[in-house]
């Protein structure tokens, strides 16, 4: 309960506004003096919390003596307020664009990210904008958040090259798959990821065993080449060890 009353404060109900509301949708057609015990808002609250309510035409109220009130259903609700938002968006994004003055030296910025949430969400919006082609280097823990975007761009004609620290397949674009999972993550001491999109953007991650990660993007040309460069490299190693085996293996253990 306490997560739909956030969420509902999310959406610009006050606390009490959120609890009555959730009162009515569990017993409906009640007095306020029934919805302040039902909702747990102070009687000398109840009444102002309920006309605030009914003037943004979330309850209805039924004229009687004594008054009752009765929710509009959730689905009504939420449609308003997400066609609302949406419609605010699109307004508002060309007024924002107008006013904003693009700093040219943003290219050359490095972003910080702190939270495997707010890293794998910064690379899914990377693969969501990718036109053209994307290099990726990733492990089977991180894909799974992946795939879907990955399966659009596809769609969308983006060629895609991966180099996969696991066992799963994706099916589409270039996948290369690396073998040395183990012993890269006992070295490593957690697993990474790198993503390049359209020789135009990098988003470099670490995720530690202990839960911890942070991740870096940027727009500067030479990290992003650089950090492509890393991507094709292992593509070149993976494709010479499947091609010579046991010798390469010898060649490369001596690093």
């Amino acid at each position: 309960m306490k997560k739909i009353i956030s969420h509902l404060r999310t959406l610009g109900f006050t606390q009490y506004e959120a609890q009555v509301y959730v009162a009515l949708l569990q017993q409906a057609n009640v007095t306020g003096y029934e919805l302040a015990k039902l909702s747990g808002v102070p009687a000398s609250k109840i009444y102002s919390t309920l006309n605030k309510l009914i003037d943004r035409e979330i309850i209805l109220v039924i004229d009687g003596e004594p008054k009752k009130y009765v929710p509009i259903p959730p689905s009504e609700i939420l449609k308003r307020f997400k066609e609302n938002f949406l419609q605010t968006v699109d307004d508002l994004h060309p007024r924002l664009e107008q006013l904003y003055v693009q700093d040219v030296r943003a290219a050359n910025y490095i972003w910080n990210l702190s939270g495997r949430s707010a890293i794998m969400r910064k690379v899914c919006d990377f693969v969501k904008e990718a036109k053209e082609q994307l290099y990726l280097s990733v492990w089977d823990e991180e894909l799974d958040g992946l795939t879907s975007e990955l399966q659009q761009a596809h769609k969308r004609g983006v060629v895609i090259k991966v180099v996969h620290f696991g066992h799963k397949v994706l099916h589409l674009g270039q996948e290369y798959r690396h073998g040395r999972e183990h012993s890269i993550r006992v070295e490593r001491g957690g697993r990474r990821i790198a993503l390049i999109v359209d020789d135009a953007k990098v988003i470099l991650g670490h995720f530690q065993e202990d839960g911890s990660s942070n991740a870096v993007w940027t727009t500067n040309k030479g990290l992003v080449l650089l950090a492509k460069d890393y991507v094709i490299h292992d593509i070149y190693t993976i494709r010479f060890a499947e091609k010579y085996g046991e010798e390469a293996e010898e060649i490369f253990n001596t690093f």
